[in-house]
């Protein structure tokens, strides 16, 4: 049923919340009547969305570095998977876990942008080397981690 809006009682015109009609229930109505009302309600306090945001830690830039334990070589077209949870935005926002994949260049280098700093997990992939998983602290921006792929294990 699209098209259809209902105005939060209450708001001004020009700050009004407009909602679908699909999207509003008896249940939750007062649910978003409440929270039109915050919102309306912190709008003259000065706070604005860039404020709040404000709060959240700067992301960093992450550098990982593959290379063969035994031989120092670079490891080109290594598989990465870093994981970290995205915190959450704002006093309603939820954390996020959320999961880069990338491949590292021929000196076996790749850069994650825009990683929030805390604890991250770097599991590193290629053929004919060990598979590595490791959790890491990072706080720093441009913080670089090294990695040397072990040789596999011979088959018994």
């Amino acid at each position: 049923m699209m098209g259809t809006r209902i105005r939060l009682a209450g708001l001004p015109q020009t700050e009004a919340m407009f909602l679908e009609e699909a999207e509003v229930t008896r249940r939750n109505w007062m649910r978003f009547a409440v929270l039109g009302s915050a919102v309306y309600l912190a709008a003259p306090s000065g706070l604005t969305v860039a404020q709040s945001q404000a709060a959240l830690p700067e992301p960093i830039t992450l550098m990982v570095v593959v290379s063969d334990s035994q031989t120092g070589k670079p490891i080109s077209q290594a598989r990465l998977t870093l994981t970290f949870v995205q915190p959450k935005e704002g006093q309603f926002g939820r954390a996020h876990t959320l999961s880069y994949s990338a491949k590292t260049d021929t000196q076996g280098r790749y850069r994650f942008p825009y990683i929030p700093p805390g604890t991250v997990t770097l599991m590193v992939t290629e053929e004919n080397h060990q598979s590595f998983g490791k959790q890491f602290q990072v706080d720093k921006d441009h913080s670089t981690l090294e990695v040397k792929l072990k040789p596999p294990q011979p088959l018994v």
